[in-house]
């Protein structure tokens, strides 16, 4: 019963963009814009199904997160309407943050990499840095016997 139907489902599986700390893309964004380096769709599933080409191409321009490696000198200092300061957390290079989906400009670094230049608007959230989980070891007092 089930022959000739398609079954589909949002298949989303990401490889996590790795950032050595240097801007190696050769773009430098200006007044508000900020540069992200996009997390990249892969090309097999963790199942091991190979998807279809320019599937993981498509997936990867909609990425909703990636790490920045590069602000403008005036991103994150004002609000979008410029009326009154930033305030709260900003973003810095490095940060991992969540943008919207098919958000900026995309460019083609120099190291061959896929980045996407957009205003500062376009993010919505940093990721906060994992908690570093301290282990407290409790000394057990012997009884004497």
């Amino acid at each position: 019963m089930l022959e000739g139907r398609i079954l589909t489902q949002n298949y989303q599986e990401f490889e996590l963009a790795a950032w050595d700390g240097e801007n190696r893309s050769r773009y430098e964004p200006l007044d508000d814009k900020i540069l992200v380096l996009v997390d990249r769709h892969v090309d097999v599933l963790s199942t091991g199904i190979e998807l279809p080409d320019g599937y993981a191409d498509r997936q990867t321009m909609a990425a909703e997160h990636g790490i920045v490696v590069a602000i403008g000198p005036a991103a994150f200092r004002w609000n979008d309407e410029t009326t009154r300061a930033w305030e709260g957390r900003r973003p810095e290079p490095g940060d991992r943050v969540y943008i919207e989906r098919y958000a900026g400009q995309l460019l083609n670094g120099d190291d061959g990499r896929q980045y996407r230049l957009m205003s500062q608007k376009c993010v919505g959230a940093v990721q906060r840095k994992p908690a570093v989980v301290v282990e407290m070891k409790t000394k057990r007092k012997k009884r004497a016997a």
